[in-house]
């Protein structure tokens, strides 16, 4: 379960993530303490992540929060979740990861739960 912390980051970084999405900028945020650190634009969520996780500074303790584009036809590109964005995550010190429940698709989730337990990550749908 997210802590406290992580959860009010989530919450805003989710409002956030929408609106981005609807203006077709991208799909992911990083938030840490309130303060947006970095939104995916063309390069992608992986390197989103690790510029988010690289300015959360050493300590880490970011969150990213990942949703689907405002009319984003599912039928032909589907948000995903697994291995290697959490692996990218443990790389990039990000502490927890939210994703929208109905338009994200969770890849492994045996793999998922292991990688996140392994590198205390908090994997939570919203």
């Amino acid at each position: 379960s997210p802590s406290k912390n992580q959860l009010a980051d989530m919450e805003f970084g989710h409002g956030i993530a929408k609106e981005i999405s609807r203006l077709e900028i991208g799909q992911t945020v990083i938030v840490k303490t309130g303060t947006v650190l970095a939104v995916e634009g063309f390069e992608g969520t992986d390197d989103c992540l690790k510029r988010g996780g690289q300015l959360a500074g050493k300590d880490g303790g970011a969150v990213a929060v990942k949703v689907a584009k405002a009319h984003h036809d599912l039928r032909f590109d589907i948000p995903c979740l697994g291995k290697r964005t959490l692996e990218t995550c443990a790389t990039a010190g990000i502490s927890g990861i939210a994703f929208e429940t109905g338009s994200t698709l969770l890849l492994d989730p045996e793999d998922v739960e292991s990688i996140a337990g392994r590198h205390n990550i908090t994997v939570t749908a919203i």
